[in-house]
C-alpha cells in the first residue's frame, strides 16, 4: 500500500515533528488547526491544511475534511484522539489507513481496569486494585486512586489515609469526566520508593514484535513526567531482560501493530515489577528511544500502516550512549507548578552539538489556558549518562526565554542535583530534594545582571527617545547629575542610580542607605545583547523588554525583574486580606459562603485549568466577608476571589 498524503490530526511540537518525517519521505503533510492556531508553526510548515470550528476533538470534521483532500492516512501523535478507538474505526470506515494499532487494541488497553484485567489472565504482574472504595482496606494504604480512561496525570490522587478518601476519589471521577469524558476509578497500591520503567515496542502485520530498550520516567510533579532517560540507570541486565521480554511477550498477546510503550511500576527496595498501562500511541518521550538506536519511530509507524514488515530483528538493535528529554513547561515551579499563560517575547537557544529541540513555539506566540502548557522537549545525547545531563543543564542554562514564567531553571537545578547525577532518580524525587532544587540566586550575579540590565535600558531609551530626540542625554534646566532606576525582584526592591563619565559609567546601588559604586565601560549593545565591563568582569548577556519586565541571560539562565515606575499608579487598589486566582481558570465549586469562618488549610474553591482541578486552601484562620466570584465564572492570574479578615 502507497501512501502519498498524511494528516495528523493533533498540533503544537508533535504535529510538526511527525511532519518533518513524512517530508523526509517524500510524502504531503496535512495539518488541520484551530481558529487560535491559524498563525502557528506546524499550520505554516504543512503542505495543506484546514480549520476545525470546534476544536480538535471533532471527529466528523476531520474525517469529512481528510476524505475531501483525498488523504491516504490519518496519523493521530499523541493527546486528543490519538487512543480514540471509535475515531480509528471511522477512519478505516472510509478507507482511510490509521497509523496506530487496531481499535480493539486501543479500547482494550486505554480502559485501565480491562487491561490489567487481561494482564492478570496473561500471568503479566500486576498490582492488586479494585473498583470498590469499600475494598480500600484489604489494599493497605496509601492507595493510589486513577481514572480508568485516564493519562497524563489526570484524575489521580495519591491518598494516605482513609479519611481522606472519600474526598479523593470524588475529585478524580469529576476531573475524569472532564477530561475524557468517563467518570470511573480505581483504588490501586502506592508505591512509595518506585521508578517507572517503560518500554518501548514496535509490532507489524505479521505477527513481529520487538522492543527498542527501556526508558526511565520517575522524575514527575502533579504525576506527570518532566524528565525522561534510555537506559535507566537503576536496571541490571537482568531485570533488563526480565522487564523488556515481558513488554514483548504482552504485545504478541495483543497482536500488537504499530509502536506502543508498555509501561511498569518499579520497586526500588525489591526490584519488582508490574503492569501499569499500555499507550497505543507515540510517547511525549519516544525521542530519547531514537537517539540511543538511531531508529525514527515515526517512519516506522508509517511502513507498518503501508503493510511492510519490519526491517530488523531484535539481536539487530544496536544501544549507543545515553539520552535524557527535559519537558519545557509554561508553569511556575514556586507556585506548586501551576501552568502559567501569556506570550513568548523571545526564544533563542544555543542549539549545541548533541542536542535535539522538538518544539512548536516561536517568538511572539500567545501561551493560553485552552491546551496542555508544554512548550517544547530539549534533548541531549552523550557518551555517557553525566555527560548527557551536563550538555543538557547547559542549554537550558543558555536558552533565552522571555515573557513567560516556565520550569527552565527548575530542570537545570534537577539536572545538576548530585542526587540525579548518581542516579537516585525514584518517583520521591521532587518532595525529597525539595530545598535543593529551590536555590537561592547568587547575589553577586544578580547585582552585575541589574547593572548590565540598567545600561541596556539606557541605551535602549536614548533611541526611543522620540520627543526630546535634540537634546544631549541627561540634559536637564536644573541640577539632576544622577538618573535612577528600580528593579524588584522576588519582591524586594533594587534602587540604581547612574551618571557618565568621558564614557566611563559611575553606577551607584542603594543597599540599606548605603551606596556601593561600580565602574563599568559599555563594549557593545544592540537591541538584544550587551556586552559590558563591570568593575573588570566582562559581561556578555542576551536581553529582552517585555512591557516592565526585563529578562537578562549571560549563560548562568534567565533572570527577570520588574521595573517599578518612578511613581505610583493611584488607581491601582489592593484589597488588602484578599485571596487571589494563582492562575486562569474556571470556579468549579465554592466551598464556603459570605460569612463563614475558616480555619488555615481549609478547602475554600476549586480551580479547573487546562482540565485539570487545582484546590485552593486558606492561608490563615479568619472570616469569609466578600466573596467576588460565582460557580463557573472564567477568571484570570490575579483576580480577587474572596477577602478573608
Amino acid at each position: 500500500m502507497k501512501l502519498k498524503k498524511i494528516l495528523v490530526a493533533n498540533r503544537g511540537e508533535i504535529a510538526r515533528r511527525i511532519f518533518r518525517t513524512i517530508k523526509e519521505l517524500g510524502m504531503d503533510a496535512i495539518a488541520m488547526h484551530s481558529e487560535a492556531d491559524r498563525n502557528s508553526l506546524f499550520v505554516k510548515e504543512a503542505d495543506e491544511s484546514f480549520l476545525l470550528p470546534n476544536g480538535y476533538l471533532d471527529q466528523e470534521t476531520i474525517i469529512n475534511k481528510a476524505k475531501e483532500l483525498k488523504v491516504d492516512a490519518i496519523h493521530p501523535g499523541y493527546g486528543f484522539l490519538s487512543e480514540n478507538a471509535d475515531f480509528c474505526k471511522k477512519a478505516k470506515d472510509q478507507k482511510i489507513v490509521w497509523i496506530g494499532p487496531d481499535a480493539e487494541t486501543i479500547s482494550l488497553m486505554g480502559d485501565k481496569i480491562n487491561s490489567k484485567d487481561f494482564c492478570i489472565k496473561q500471568n503479566i504482574p500486576t498490582l492488586q486494585k479494585t473498583s470498590k472504595v469499600s475494598d480500600a482496606k484489604k489494599i493497605g494504604f496509601p492507595i493510589l486512586v486513577k481514572a480508568s480512561a485516564g493519562g497524563g496525570g489526570k484524575g489521580m490522587r495519591i491518598v494516605k489515609t482513609e479519611k481522606e478518601l472519600n474526598d479523593a476519589v470524588v475529585a478524580a471521577k469529576r476531573e475524569a469526566k472532564s477530561s475524557f469524558g468517563d467518570d470511573r476509578v480505581f483504588l490501586e497500591k502506592y508505591i512509595q520508593h518506585s521508578r517507572h520503567i517503560e518500554v518501548q515496542i514496535l509490532g507489524d502485520n505479521f505477527g513481529n514484535v520487538i522492543h527498542l530498550g527501556e526508558r526511565e520516567c520517575s522524575i514527575q510533579r502533579r504525576h506527570q513526567k518532566i524528565i525522561e532517560e534510555s537506559p535507566s540507570s537503576r536496571l541490571t541486565n537482568k531485570i533488563r531482560q526480565d522487564i523488556t521480554s515481558t513488554a514483548v511477550k504482552l504485545a504478541k498477546k495483543l497482536d500488537y501493530k504499530s509502536a506502543g510503550t508498555v509501561e511498569f511500576l518499579f520497586d526500588e527496595d525489591t526490584n519488582e515489577f508490574w503492569f501499569l498501562e499500555v499507550n497505543t500511541r507515540l510517547q511525549v518521550e519516544h525521542p530519547v528511544t531514537e537517539e540511543v538506536t538511531g531508529i525514527d519511530l515515526v517512519k516506522e509507524q508509517i511502513k507498518i500502516a503501508s503493510g511492510k514488515k519490519l526491517d530488523f530483528l531484535q539481536e539487530d538493535i544496536e544501544f549507543n550512549g545515553h539520552a535524557i528529554e527535559a519537558r519545557l513547561y509554561a508553569e511556575n515551579p514556586e507556585n506548586d507548578f501551576l501552568p502559567e499563560i501569556g506570550s513568548i517575547n523571545k526564544l533563542s537557544c544555543s542549539n549545541n552539538k548533541g542536542i535535539r529541540w522538538d518544539t512548536g513555539i516561536a517568538t511572539g506566540d500567545k501561551i493560553t489556558p485552552d491546551y496542555d502548557p508544554m512548550l517544547a522537549k530539549v534533548i541531549a545525547i552523550g557518551e555517557t549518562r553525566e555527560q548527557s545531563a551536563r550538555l543538557l543543564a547547559k542549554e537550558l542554562r543558555s536558552t533565552h526565554l522571555s515573557g513567560i514564567k516556565t520550569n527552565k531553571d527548575f530542570l537545570v537545578q534537577c539536572l545538576e542535583n548530585n542526587s540525579f547525577l548518581k542516579g537516585k532518580t525514584t518517583s520521591d524525587f521532587i518532595p525529597r530534594e525539595h530545598k535543593k532544587l529551590f536555590k537561592a540566586v547568587d547575589k553577586k550575579l544578580l547585582d552585575n545582571a541589574m547593572k548590565a540590565s540598567a545600561l541596556w535600558l539606557q541605551e535602549h531609551n536614548k533611541k526611543d527617545n522620540k520627543k526630546l530626540y535634540f537634546l544631549p542625554r541627561n540634559w536637564t534646566n536644573g541640577i539632576l547629575p544622577k538618573q535612577d532606576i528600580i528593579f524588584e525582584f522576588n519582591d524586594e526592591e533594587y534602587k540604581f542610580q547612574y551618571e557618565n563619565n568621558n564614557n566611563h559609567i559611575q553606577i551607584h546601588r542603594e543597599h540599606f542607605k548605603r551606596l556601593s559604586t561600580s565602574s563599568v565601560l559599555i563594549i557593545s549593545v544592540d537591541e538584544e545583547h550587551i556586552h559590558c565591563e563591570i568593575d573588570g568582569i566582562v559581561i556578555k548577556a542576551f536581553i529582552s523588554c517585555f512591557h516592565d519586565e526585563i529578562t537578562i541571560n549571560s549563560g548562568s539562565g534567565d533572570l527577570v525583574f520588574k521595573v517599578l515606575p518612578k511613581f505610583l499608579d493611584p488607581n491601582e487598589i489592593i484589597i488588602e486580606g484578599s485571596l487571589t486566582a494563582p492562575m486562569p481558570g474556571k470556579i468549579l465549586n465554592i466551598n464556603v459562603k459570605k460569612g463563614a469562618d475558616v480555619k488555615a488549610g481549609e478547602t475554600l474553591l476549586i480551580l479547573e485549568a487546562m482540565k485539570m482541578e487545582h484546590t485552593i486552601k486558606a492561608t490563615s484562620d479568619g472570616k469569609v466577608v466578600e466573596l467576588y466570584v460565582k460557580t463557573g465564572e472564567q477568571v484570570q492570574s490575579g483576580s480577587d476571589l474572596m477577602k478573608i479578615e
